[in-house]
């Protein structure tokens, strides 16, 4: 058909309205619209051209519908070069967003004001394939004369929608004069569109992988077949101090491999191995960098999606988390630790002084007089307050349950261990320290493996063949005379010397008779707020009490007295009245045993009194300890010596 004859067929499709019926439905439906929208068919050009700065912000509303489509539309232009076609990129608001072609194909395009930033919505210029295929929400053709407007007549346009997650974001459309259009024309544009659809797709998977990978706090290195590294997050990147681009394309040789620590991941890894949690020092440059490895392989019948995943965490954060999930560890500080006796006072500067060394240190005292809590305050004075706290009471566990304990399995490294091993308590503690509290009590052959961790700083699990580098500074505890049972060859003599570093020995607290008011007070205070009561207070009898008492339990047990006295004592003042019954039977004891009659004060007994009340610098308190008497006896003998 010659442009004549189509024109004169376009005409005859207006005058006779009849005539559109041998028109396709879906085209005689757009004319009915375009009439019903008072589009003028005569239009000789489309006068819906928007400014470059509308343009340009129609652009940057589908920059990534332009990133993505522009490389399948030259892709597809190709294939049409110098046939007199251009592809077409839309948008949903039915502006021309991308139009590319050769200089012919484009100058054709010009004079039908088939440009970037027309605008071609069905009630501005009629029936056009854009708009109609868009409507239809399907691929459509237009030829000529089914055109609405003049203008378009005499070109041929082949359109399908762009979808995305089902919502039409625009149109891919080929068109050309009329004579040049061939049946092939709408199979190619809807292929396209597809290919558009796909990269579109896949491009929102590795969006969403990596924000998902972005997101997490471990690392994540993915490596090709051929030990490529394909992927790495900026967490990885970070832990190991280079930069994402430093990685890309390089083998695990290029970066690794330099130590034997360094072989064993690369090997792991590029042999596919799956590895759960297995710790490794890799080191880059001269950086060192500890880490917990997690590795699986990626199978896909395509080798250009296999290889392996591999996930590293910072072995610092993992003991963050052992920290929290074991309530924190240590939380006294020397600041909470009461006492101005001497000896006690000497024994705390000590411990302050071996907070920042990472030598072993053990605690000597009796029960009760607050080794556990030395321990707390000396790891949140050191270096690794930051670490892990953990410790182990050596006397509470089973001797067949001590080991597993402290240095972990393997799995199936005895009847009923855990699937997939258990990391013992030495590995969990890994930058922080272990208390091992009750030392004395660990079995002889236990003592052996001790000390062979304590030299070689690394643990082997039980029924493993493999050395974990740990990096725990020990504080041990007892109160046993650890001298005299390496005597008895109850505890290793070798052991000893090397837990015992450093010596700190607790007074008990009846060696710290000026310690007692205060630390009775100090924990009136605490249990009375502990427990919601308040106003509540010590009367001079029960001070006294206190201080003649032997406190054979120590702090602990003084702890617990007043704890007790409070529940039990209705008023405000607590008295000795609500003290334990053994507790006022050794205080009776006491008074009676040093109590002499009148008739047989003596001026050598004077003389005494006033040498010790000189010795302790007229405390009361402390001198009617030295004396052996209660307070009560002492006043009674100063007022008989007039020294009151």
């Amino acid at each position: 058909m010659e442009n004549r004859d189509l024109r004169e067929k376009w005409k005859y499709l207006h005058r006779h309205p009849e005539a559109r019926e041998e028109l396709r439905q879906e085209i005689r439906d757009s004319w009915e619209r375009s009439y019903d929208y008072g589009v003028n068919p005569g239009l000789r050009e489309n006068p819906y051209i928007c400014t470059k700065t509308e343009l340009a912000r129609y652009q940057a509303n589908s920059a990534y519908l332009i990133e993505t489509s522009q490389p399948v539309m030259s892709a597809l232009f190709e294939f049409v070069a110098g046939t007199s076609f251009v592809v077409i990129l839309g948008d949903s608001n039915h502006c021309i967003l991308k139009v590319i072609g050769d200089r012919e194909s484009l100058a054709w395009a010009y004079s039908a004001r088939l440009v970037e930033g027309s605008l071609w919505s069905e009630h501005l210029v009629g029936t056009n394939g854009g708009s109609l295929a868009m409507a239809l929400a399907r691929p459509i053709s237009i030829f000529g004369y089914e055109h609405f407007c003049l203008f378009s007549h005499v070109a041929a346009c082949s359109s399908a929608p762009l979808l995305d997650q089902g919502r039409i974001i625009g149109i891919l459309a080929m068109a050309a004069p009329f004579k040049n259009v061939s049946n092939h024309t709408l199979g190619m544009v809807v292929a396209a569109t597809n290919h558009i659809k796909t990269k579109m797709e896949l491009e929102r998977a590795r969006l969403a992988h990596e924000v998902v990978t972005e997101s997490m706090s471990e690392g994540v290195l993915v490596v090709n077949v051929n030990d490529q590294i394909t992927y790495i997050n900026s967490n990885c990147a970070r832990m190991l101090k280079k930069s994402k681009e430093s990685f890309l394309g390089k083998s695990l040789h290029d970066v690794f491999g330099h130590t034997p620590e360094n072989h064993r991941f690369i090997n792991a890894v590029s042999q596919g191995r799956t590895i759960t949690d297995e710790d490794f020092t890799l080191t880059l440059a001269r950086d060192r960098f500890l880490c917990n490895v997690t590795c699986n392989s990626l199978n896909h019948p395509d080798p250009a999606y296999a290889g392996s995943v591999v996930i590293l965490r910072e072995r610092q954060r993992i003991n963050r988390i052992v920290r929290n999930s074991i309530g924190g560890g240590a939380k006294i500080t020397f600041a909470d630790i009461i006492g101005n006796n001497q000896r006690f006072l000497q024994a705390i500067n000590t411990a302050k002084t071996a907070a920042s060394t990472s030598s072993s240190i053990l605690l000597l005292g009796e029960s009760g007089t607050g080794k556990d809590l030395l321990a707390q305050a000396i790891h949140n004075e050191s270096p690794r307050r930051n670490g892990p706290f953990l410790a182990i009471n050596c006397a509470a566990l089973p001797r067949e349950l001590i080991a597993s304990e402290l240095f972990g399995y393997e799995d199936g490294a005895f009847t009923g261990a855990r699937k997939g091993g258990n990391m013992g308590k030495f590995e969990l503690a890994d930058q922080g320290t272990i208390f091992l509290d009750e030392i004395g009590d660990m079995p002889l052959d236990l003592q052996v493996t001790l000390l062979r961790v304590l030299e070689e700083k690394a643990v082997m699990r039980l029924g493993g063949n493999r050395i974990v580098p740990v990096n725990v500074r020990i504080i041990a505890a007892t109160n046993k005379d650890l001298e005299s049972e390496v005597e008895r060859n109850l505890f290793r003599r070798d052991l000893f010397y090397r837990l015992g570093v450093i010596r700190i020995s607790i007074p008990p607290l009846r060696e710290r008779l000026d310690d007692i008011e205060l630390l009775a007070q100090y924990f009136l205070q605490q249990t009375c707020k502990r427990l919601g009561k308040s106003g509540m207070e010590l009367s001079l009898d029960a001070i006294e009490s206190f201080c003649c008492y032997q406190w054979p339990g120590n702090v602990r047990e003084m702890q617990n007295v007043l704890e007790g006295a409070i529940q039990l004592t209705p008023g405000p003042v607590i008295t000795p009245d609500f003290f334990p019954e053994y507790f006022k039977l050794q205080e009776h004891q006491n008074e009676t045993k040093i109590r002499l009659p009148s008739s047989e004060i003596t001026s050598e007994e004077k003389q005494i009194i006033i040498d010790c009340l000189h010795q302790h610098r007229f405390n009361k308190t402390a001198t009617a300890k030295a004396l052996g008497v209660s307070r009560r006896t002492l006043y009674r003998r100063l007022e008989k010596y007039g020294l009151i």
